[in-house]
């Protein structure tokens, strides 16, 4: 610096300085202009070498690689080492040459001046070295040559023309670019263009090219795509490859040149070529797209809430099957998606809005069969179809009942019924239905369970506590109802069964059958009873010859037990169906008081046929089949042989008072049956001539009746004859000939069509046919009297000869007691004893002809007269073997049994004789009746005396015999005060209902009324109408009384009055085919609903069939 300064200071230094400075950067100048030619020289030539060699010799990637990397050194190289470098030293940047060197290069062309330059430059170092006394001197030594080259240019040293060499390099080189580029236009486009995309691949121009057939290189991600190539020029090439990530894949040769590649599940972009021997094509590129989707989907599914379904979620969507009115939420989660739409079939789609986690979440309830598509989109994909699902609705299907009927056995008019339901979710109602004609449906609701869905139900209903008129039919069945809450409560019905209440000839009939198989079954267990005698009679003889094997022995035992068995099996059936009859009697409202005591006398007999003492007989037989004792054997046999003859006897009585009792019960039906067939000859009238046909069908139906009356009238005749002690009836045979006679003239004048006369005609039938019913009633009445009197008398004979025997049976007694069986009045003593049997076998044969037709005596003497005769044989056996302690026991017990019987025979006369004081002469039915028994028989009365009166009415119209009229009003006075009679009795019976009670009265002061015209002989048409009234208000009290009577119907433990039995036990007793189901519909298995269904649809046919 102070070097610089002390230049400065001197001008010629200064101007030293500049001049060389100068020629420093002109120095530079020069290298930079060089250096561009020189560079552009280069460049030009390397790029001329470099297309050229290219353009025919096809580099490979790695060759073009490689020679564009030499290119971008060279240019490198030039930048830096021709061009920066000088540029850095013209800015007095970096390093530059120093003055000394300068002066070195300026000699180069000023040799002369090289030994001053260089003094100069040492002295003006040293200038700067020394002291101040010599400063001067050396700036003077330095003034002097500077002034000597002043005149001197140093930048003449540098000069441009040195550059025109590498300029005429340059232009040659440029004449030849532009030379080749006039032969050859596409040298420098092509090569080039190949060396600027250095790795792609690149072929020569040979005799066929590649080209894709594919019009898009684009796939799905996870996608194959299958790309289909063509060689297309002089000739096709056999192979062909597939080059990508440095691998080469043979194509498949499709022919014609075609080729194909499938690329398997592509998930990113590929950048590929395809090449065959040299001939390589351009580089393609198949890009993946991202398709939009679903990354996890959830469906929640919520059934409705009456179907006790729990909510169900399903994980992936998915065709489903969901009951009606359920709500489903659709929770989506996207994938590569901005937007997604669903369209269900209904064209009602719900809105869905995008949560900030990017998932789509929107619900819609199912009311029908839907079909929903999906739609999902992005950048590259609008609206694509992801998936089309389905919905199915499962209906709440109408529920399902099945029934069985079982009829009771003992109660005709009672039905069992066993039911199954089932539906697929539950039921709100189950009732039981019956109709009857003209009437609105009655509804008896039924015991189930709401929510189970198959169940079995049981039911019993008893027909006889339906008001329904007689011979008419009632409607029913079931109905049950599903839970359904979407819509309504869906109702089933069953099967509609019939039911037919049968009229009086078929229950006639019904009897009749019943009574023929109690009749068959008494015989046969008699005829089982004397085998059982005759295999122990063989038995005991056998034992006594000792001639029997073991086995035989044994077989006999069996033999014996098994019939022993059958006969309590026989008279089990005979109970069963006794009580049949009697609840098929009970139920047609034909019984009375007397007839009713006489069925339950009846049924103690057959209950008590075989006693406690017989069954124990038979035990202790059997168990002597298991230690047989032959002293036993004869012991055990003979009281069995005895106790079976009794047996014998006893069912041979209950034959005949059966047979008596039917004789009564078919006269009393047989009644009713010509009173109703008399009301019904007086309705042909309503038909007149309003329907003829319908008239001649009324008339032949009624005529059909009438023949079918005729015919069982002569049977009870027949039959009445054949036993003992017949009733009295009269010869009936002129009365039916003449209603004959009477239907054949109705029909003669149907057909001709005389109205007038038919109305006659059928009044004077139903007169006759109610004359013919009264001379039943009053002869079957008139029977029972004369026989309650004979048995009065001779239960009181029998009674006092049974006395006598008590007596005389106390007299052997005491006689017994004081003697010796060693004393000889011994003997004499037993032939006494011997005596008094004989004289008891009497009574007791006597006690059994009354009982055979005297329920009341049969029922209280009982077995008790057989128990004497076996003591009285068990004493003479004690007597003979001397074992005279035993014998007076048995005596003892003798007149024990004797009393009994005597209060017992004391007892049946007493309440014969009341029966006898209660009866009624005069009464159509010979006995008194209570409660809506008695109305059928007061209306029929009512109806005798109304027809009574318009028969007077006519007659005195007609101007009738005074004396004939006053005996027929004196008749009809006498009938209407019995009438009223038998209306306080019932009142005094205390047995009516209140309404019925009041009814009554007011029925009795009418009555009064027409007496008094009776009296006064003032029949007109008014008492007539007051007889009709009188006949309305008996109705009105039936009806009264039947409608409590249901309420008290099932309360007797009587055989009158059965209660129906638990319908779950008579099914399972009788093992219906649907009891195999019990145990699922009972318990908690649970089965896919696929099967249950086939189970429960197998169960129900079953049912049906």
């Amino acid at each position: 610096m102070q070097y610089s300064n002390e230049l400065r200071m001197n001008s010629n230094q200064e101007i030293f300085i500049v001049k060389i400075d100068r020629f420093i950067r002109k120095y530079y100048q020069n290298q930079l202009l060089r250096g561009i030619i020189i560079g552009l020289l280069l460049l030009l030539c390397y790029f001329l070498f470099v297309s050229f060699s290219e353009y025919f010799l096809y580099f490979s990637v790695k060759i073009r690689s490689f020679l564009a990397l030499i290119f971008i050194i060279l240019c490198l190289f030039i930048l830096i080492k021709l061009i920066v470098f000088p540029c850095t030293a013209l800015l007095k940047i970096g390093k530059r040459i120093s003055y000394l060197q300068a002066i070195e290069i300026i000699s180069l062309h000023f040799p002369e001046l090289e030994d001053r330059l260089v003094n100069i430059l040492e002295l003006t170092e040293l200038l700067n070295r020394s002291d101040s006394e010599k400063t001067s001197l050396l700036l003077a030594s330095i003034n002097q040559r500077i002034d000597s080259i002043r005149l001197v240019s140093f930048r003449k040293a540098v000069s441009y023309h040195h550059n025109w060499k590498y300029l005429r390099y340059l232009g040659i080189v440029l004449f030849c670019a532009i030379s080749l580029y006039l032969w050859m236009p596409d040298l420098y486009s092509k090569s080039t263009g190949r060396l600027v995309h250095f790795n792609r691949t690149y072929a020569p121009p040979a005799d066929f090219q590649f080209y894709l057939d594919n019009t898009k290189l684009r796939v799905v991600k996870g996608s194959d795509f299958v790309l289909k190539a063509a060689a297309k020029g002089k000739y096709n090439p056999s192979e062909a490859y597939l080059v990508y990530s440095n691998n080469k894949f043979l194509l498949k040769n499709e022919g014609a040149g075609h080729f194909s590649y499938n690329f398997h599940n592509v998930n990113a972009d590929i950048i590929f070529h395809l090449e065959s021997g040299r001939v390589i094509s351009k580089d393609f590129k198949l890009k993946a797209l991202s398709e939009p989707g679903l990354r996890s989907s959830q469906l929640t599914i919520t059934a409705p809430f009456y179907t006790k379904i729990p909510v169900k979620v399903v994980s992936n969507l998915a065709d489903i099957s969901i009951p009606v009115g359920s709500l489903l939420h659709f929770h989506l989660e996207g994938e590569e998606t901005d937007s997604l739409n669903i369209l269900f079939s209904d064209k009602l789609s719900p809105r869905i809005s995008k949560s900030k986690k990017g998932s789509f979440d929107f619900s819609k309830q199912i009311f029908q069969d839907l079909s929903y598509k999906i739609l999902l989109s992005n950048r590259e994909f609008k609206k694509s179809l992801f998936a089309i699902y389905q919905i199915d609705i499962i209906p709440d299907f109408y529920p399902e009942i099945s029934i069985s009927v079982i009829q009771d056995s003992v109660i005709p008019s009672g039905y069992y019924f066993k039911g199954i339901i089932k539906d697929d979710y539950g039921f709100t109602n189950l009732r039981f239905v019956y109709e009857t004609d003209n009437h609105a449906p009655i509804y008896i609701p039924v015991v189930f369970k709401k929510d189970i869905k198959s169940q079995a139900f049981y039911f019993s209903f008893d027909f006889s506590t339906v008001d329904a008129s007689e011979d008419s039919k009632i409607k029913y069945y079931f109905e049950v109802f599903d839970n359904d809450q979407i819509y309504q409560p869906k109702m089933t019905r069953s099967r509609v069964f019939d039911y037919y209440i049968p009229d009086s000839k078929q229950i006639y009939d019904l009897n009749e059958i019943v009574h023929d198989s109690i009749n068959h079954q008494m015989n046969n267990s008699m005829e089982i009873s004397q085998s059982i005698q005759r295999d122990i009679l063989k038995m005991q003889k056998n034992a006594l010859d000792g001639h029997v094997e073991k086995w035989q022995q044994d077989q006999l035992f069996k033999d014996i037990l098994q019939k022993k068995n059958n006969l309590m099996e026989l008279l089990k059936e005979i109970r069963i169906d006794n009580q049949r009859k009697n609840q098929l009697l009970n139920s047609s409202g034909l019984q009375d008081s007397l007839l009713l005591e006489k069925q339950k006398q009846i049924d103690k007999l057959l209950d008590k046929v075989m006693d406690k003492e017989l069954q124990k007989l038979f035990d202790q037989f059997n168990k002597l089949s298991e230690e047989f004792k032959m002293e036993n054997l004869n012991k055990i046999g003979n009281q069995i042989k005895m106790s079976l003859d009794d047996f014998q006897k006893q069912m041979d009585r209950n034959l005949k008072l059966l047979e008596r009792y039917e004789i009564e019960v078919k006269v009393k039906q047989l009644i009713a049956c010509l009173e109703k067939l008399a009301e019904k000859q007086e309705t042909i009238l309503k038909y007149s001539k309003k329907d003829h046909q319908k008239s001649i069908d009324f008339h032949d139906n009624i005529n059909k009746k009438w023949e079918d009356i005729r015919k069982d009238l002569s049977d009870i005749l027949d039959k009445n004859s054949n036993i003992e002690n017949p009733y009295s009836f009269d010869d009936f045979t002129p009365e039916e000939d003449v209603i004959s006679d009477l239907i054949n003239k109705t029909e003669s004048f149907i057909e001709n069509n005389k109205w007038e006369k038919i109305s006659r005609n059928q009044k004077e039938i139903a007169r006759r046919q109610r004359g013919l019913a009264q001379k039943l009633s009053e002869g079957l009445a008139k029977s029972n009297s004369v026989q309650l009197q004979v048995d009065i008398d001779n239960l009181i004979r029998l009674l006092n000869n049974l006395i006598e025997f008590s007596f005389r049976q106390e007299a052997v007694l005491r006689q017994f007691k004081q003697i010796n069986y060693r004393n000889p009045r011994y003997v004499e003593i037993m032939d006494r004893q011997d005596l008094l049997k004989e004289e008891y076998k009497l009574v007791q044969d006597s006690l059994l002809v009354l009982s055979a037709h005297s329920p009341q005596v049969a029922s209280l003497i009982g077995n008790r007269i057989f128990s004497i005769q076996n003591l009285m044989e068990e004493i003479l056996d004690k007597m003979n073997n001397r074992q005279v302690g035993s014998g007076v026991v048995l005596q003892q017990k003798v007149l024990t049994e004797t009393n009994e019987l005597s209060l017992f025979l004391s007892e049946a006369i007493k309440q014969l004789m009341n029966q006898m004081a209660n009866a009624m002469p005069g009464d159509q039915l010979g006995d008194k009746k209570s409660g809506k028994n008695a109305f059928p028989g007061l209306k029929s009365k009512q109806n005798s005396l109304k027809k009574m009166m318009q028969d007077l009415i006519q007659e005195m119209k007609d101007g009738k015999d005074k004396s004939g009229l006053k005996e027929k009003f004196g008749k009809m006075l006498q009938r209407q005060e019995m009438f009223q009679e038998n209306l306080e009795e019932m009142l005094q019976n205390g047995d009516l209902g209140n309404e019925s009670e009041k009814i009554l009265r007011e029925v009795i002061k009418m009555i009064d009324q027409t007496e008094s015209d009776i009296y006064n002989f003032s029949i007109n048409s008014t008492t007539i109408l007051r007889q009709n009234k009188i006949l309305s208000r008996l109705l009105q009290a039936e009806n009264s009384e039947r409608e409590k009577g249901f309420d008290k119907k099932r309360e007797s433990n009587s055989g009158n009055n059965l209660k129906l039995s638990n319908p779950r036990e008579i099914f399972e007793y009788k093992r219906v085919r649907t009891d195999s189901g019990s145990i699922f519909y009972d318990s908690n298995v649970k089965m896919f609903d696929y099967y249950n269904k086939l189970y429960l649809d197998y169960m129900i046919q079953i049912n049906n069939d």
